[in-house]
């Protein structure tokens, strides 16, 4: 894999997605590689894991979760900052994500969050909720959510991001299944934000949230009484 590489370098490859490359010197200012490394399990030289999850990154850098072999056009320079000769197939990625857990990837975002507070790219004084209902076509059994009064109810994934305020940078995501309640989903990002933000003696960064996350088992919840967030304030 890597002799196939290293010769399609040598060809002097050219195309409109060697942008991409402008990021490397940001992955390696974060360590990017290490962490997938460490997410992916795998320490091997080729490290065929890693790779097919930087082909992840780079799709989600591009706003194209498309770029596959089996229904894109090849797409020179793409596949080659993410260090593999070819596209990858949907059922490569689909297992490569069904052999890791939330855990690992709350893990994983933990890491970078604290690399990228200590390269000082948010503050991590003023924090903002934001979940993100989005429209689903789905086959599954699922619960319906209208938009607005007058729109009629549609499957949606939900969505949720702790955003700092500031630098409009994201801190911590979560995914949820459409059942789960939206008091739960914000706890578990208070307790991501918890493990990435330092916390001295006295201060406390300001949770910004709108109307529908005053409820009582997130403001109970976010009492020294209860231990769970109690680092946090809230602004209505």
């Amino acid at each position: 894999m890597e002799r196939e590489v290293r010769q399609l370098l040598a060809d002097k490859v050219s195309g409109n997605l060697l942008g991409l490359w402008l990021l490397v010197p940001e992955h390696l200012r974060l360590g990017t590689w290490d962490l997938l490394r460490t997410w992916s399990g795998e320490w091997a030289h080729e490290a065929l894991p890693a790779r097919l999850a930087l082909h992840l990154v780079h799709e989600a850098a591009l706003c194209r979760p498309t770029l596959r072999t089996d229904r894109s056009l090849r797409h020179r320079g793409f596949e080659l900052a993410n260090g593999l000769p070819w596209l990858p197939t949907d059922g490569a990625l689909h297992d490569l994500l069904e052999a890791h857990t939330v855990e690992q990837a709350q893990q994983l975002q933990m890491g970078l969050g604290q690399l990228r507070r200590a390269s000082g790219h948010f503050p991590g004084q003023v924090l903002a909720l934001d979940p993100h209902r989005l429209v689903s076509y789905s086959k599954r059994d699922m619960l319906q959510r209208r938009p607005s009064a007058t729109e009629p109810a549609t499957k949606q994934v939900q969505t949720f991001f702790l955003l700092d305020v500031k630098t409009r940078q994201p801190l911590c995501l979560a995914n949820a299944s459409s059942a789960r309640d939206l008091s739960s989903a914000t706890q578990e990002l208070l307790r991501l934000a918890q493990q990435i933000l330092p916390r001295p003696t006295g201060q406390r960064p300001l949770i910004v949230a709108d109307v529908e996350h005053f409820t009582v088992e997130l403001l109970d919840s976010t009492t020294p009484d209860i231990g769970v967030c109690e680092n946090v304030r809230f602004l209505h």
